[in-house]
């Protein structure tokens, strides 16, 4: 029987990769901006006392109480996870078992959020800093409970829609292709967090919180799944009618303690849980102090943490792209140690462009030391660059890894239990994210030393540590600024080891070997690596997404790859001129042009779908600059021919197994 394919287009695939980009967002800015909102304790020096990332100067909560109460709420972020997946695995209802809880959800998570932001007590004087203690006590109390409710809902929307990726994803191409393009949205919700908030509270003289409620309206991106999941009873009647295969369970329902077993005995999940776990806890150590680590450890300006910022986020969707070539080419397991060792190496930049290490480039008499001030960006921009490689695969591994096991799991087996992998996965790494972004750098950033480290103060403020050991606030630096890049490194450097127990790839033939279910894989040939096309289709939409977010960098890889596949595709080679061409403006109009004639002597397929004009479509767009939609024409022939191909190998695949 025929599968039906429900994300059929290129603009699907990437609308459903849309769906959390709104509340991941929030939550990334509820990661990085709100420690330091209602405790600006690292955020404040003798020449930043008024940060805007701060809701007031004054610690709005109980600073000694707090970490751990907030610890303890995101530990129960990830304990919620596993209920709430079991809950949508077994959900039964005729419109499905994934939209219902996000249709549920989405607003409680919008409210919630918003009150979050809203300390019930007040802010206390914006000047001093003062503030009862009394208002302390009942901030840590709302901020506590609200922080309970949003994790909760937010839990029940996003593990829904993960848990949906593995039904709804044709074959692990698909979900490569969602996992890639949701770890692009991902990449833009950190630039825009990291790099452009900065600079519009200094624009617009917001403070963190009044931002923040310009922003809520994003989070309306979860309800993308409402439109484009087709699942339920009275679909798959419909399908059934149409000629269409369902999926048959052998186990409909799984009870929550057999699915977390189930889980567990899965080794190559277990596997990437520890690699991901000690990553992770470097990972979100980082992403908590890293307005810490530029304002505070290095000195600098929201001006220049943007150029930071930038230099290593900007660069992610090209790394992306080479990190999936790599992976391909080597192995998942290969192209991610790559990924933790440059990491555990970049991340050092901080340190070596600290305050510590280089001086404070800000003088005693007000002016600018340029030199120390240059050499702190150069350090910055060289660290973030070579860490935009690590970055894309830290947002594209937790989500690719599970959906393709379950995925897996799900047809071999014939039990579907794919929000339960997420659960799992966001349940250990919250906890992990909490010890380590919260409790040890919620601490440990209230710890200020001298520069010989001969004198220690716990201080909510470096004035009031300057004052305990009688030293000027420039002589005095925060201990968790200095340390956390010591420690990040450590821990990808553990990962790195870890990652020897992967596989080398985590496909059909690896989960099948794992669960000991070679036969039955037998049996389900369109799962197994199939060499049946020497080449692969380009997602067009997607390539003019990276064409446009690369500055039109992309467009070049792009031309020398279409130039290839071509030409691997006729046994041809092309003239070392054509190549030069193809790289200047203008010229490589034409060298499209002939390509895209070329595509049109093919006789494998259907041409009539064609029009003759587009190779003069192709040479105008070339000539007006628009070289994404020039490439696009040629690339929708392309995987046109591509696509006819790997039809006949999947038929000549299928008569073999029948």
């Amino acid at each position: 029987m025929k599968r039906y394919k429900i994300l059929d287009k290129g603009w699907k695939e990437i609308l459903f990769s849309l769906t959390a980009f709104g509340p991941n967002l929030m939550m990334v800015i509820l990661g990085a901006y709100f420690d330091d909102a209602i405790n600006p304790v690292a955020l404040i020096t003798s020449t930043n006392p008024f940060p805007y990332q701060a809701i007031s100067v004054a610690c709005l909560i109980m600073p000694a109480i707090f970490p751990v109460i907030w610890m303890i709420a995101k530990g129960f972020d990830g304990l919620i996870d596993i209920p709430l997946a079991a809950f949508t695995d077994n959900l039964k209802t005729k419109w499905g078992n994934r939209r219902l809880p996000i249709a549920i959800g989405f607003i409680p998570m919008i409210l919630s959020f918003v009150l979050l932001w809203v300390p019930v007590a007040g802010t206390g004087d914006a000047v001093t800093g003062a503030i009862t203690q009394n208002a302390q006590i009942i901030n840590t109390i709302w901020f506590s409970f609200w922080g309970l409710v949003f994790f909760t809902a937010y839990t029940m929307v996003l593990i829904s829609y993960y848990g949906s990726i593995s039904q709804i994803s044709y074959d692990d191409k698909q979900r490569n292709t969602i996992s890639t393009t949701k770890s692009i949205f991902d990449t833009l919700v950190y630039c825009f967090a990291y790099a452009l908030i900065p600079l519009l509270l200094n624009v617009f003289n917001l403070h963190i919180n009044q931002l923040v409620f310009f922003l809520v309206p994003s989070m309306l991106t979860i309800v993308i799944p409402l439109f484009l999941i087709k699942e339920g009873d009275k679909f798959n009647e419909k399908l059934l009618k149409e000629g269409y295969e369902i999926q048959q369970y052998k186990e409909p329902q799984i009870k929550i303690i057999r699915s977390i077993g189930l889980t567990f005995k899965n080794k190559i999940f277990v596997k990437w849980l520890i690699v991901n776990c000690l990553s992770y806890f470097g990972l979100q150590l980082f992403l908590s102090s890293m307005n810490s680590l530029i304002i505070g450890g290095m000195g600098l300006s929201d001006v220049n943490m943007a150029i930071l910022n930038t230099a290593a986020f900007a660069p992610v969707p090209l790394m992306l792209y080479f990190f999936n070539k790599l992976k391909n080419k080597r192995g998942i397991r290969i192209a991610f140690q790559i990924s933790l060792a440059c990491f555990s190496v970049c991340i050092l930049s901080f340190f070596f462009g600290s305050t510590y290490f280089l001086g404070n480039h800000i003088l005693p008499n007000g002016d600018t030391n340029y030199t120390i001030l240059y050499a702190k960006l150069a350090i910055g921009i060289v660290g973030g660059i070579a860490g935009s490689w690590s970055i894309g695969s830290f947002f594209l591994m937790p989500l690719f890894i599970p959906s393709q096991i379950a995925s897996v799991e799900e047809k071999l087996v014939g039990r579907n239990h794919s929000a339960m992998f997420f659960a799992v996965q966001a349940f250990v790494t919250s906890i992990v994210g909490a010890v380590s972004g919260n409790l040890i750098f919620g601490y440990i950033r209230q710890i200020f030393v001298n520069k010989n480290f001969t004198s220690i103060a716990w201080a909510t403020n470096v004035t009031d540590a300057a004052a305990h050991m009688n030293l000027d606030p420039s002589q005095v630096y925060n201990f968790g600024n200095l340390m956390v890049p010591f420690i990040v490194s450590l821990f990808c450097a553990l990962g790195f080891i870890a990652c020897f127990w992967m596989p080398k790839h985590i496909n059909a033939s690896s989960v099948a070997k794992e669960l000991k279910l070679e036969k039955e894989l037998s049996e389900h040939p369109e799962l197994l690596e199939s060499n049946n096309s020497k080449f692969e289709e380009e997602n067009i939409v997607l390539n003019i997404i990276l064409s446009v977010l690369s500055a039109f960098i992309f467009v070049f890889i792009w031309r020398i790859n279409l130039i290839k596949t071509i030409d691997k595709i006729k046994n041809t080679k092309t003239p070392v001129l054509l190549l030069i061409l193809s790289f200047i403006p203008i010229a490589n109009a034409f060298v499209v042009f002939i390509y895209c004639k070329k595509m049109f002597q093919f006789s494998d397929f259907n041409k009539k779908s064609y029009s003759k004009l587009w190779p003069i479509l192709c040479l105008v767009f070339g000539l007006l600059l628009l070289n994404p939609v020039s490439l696009g024409i040629i690339q929708y022939t392309v995987n046109k021919s591509i696509r006819y191909q790997t039809k006949l190998s999947d038929d000549k695949l299928t008569l073999m197994y029948e």
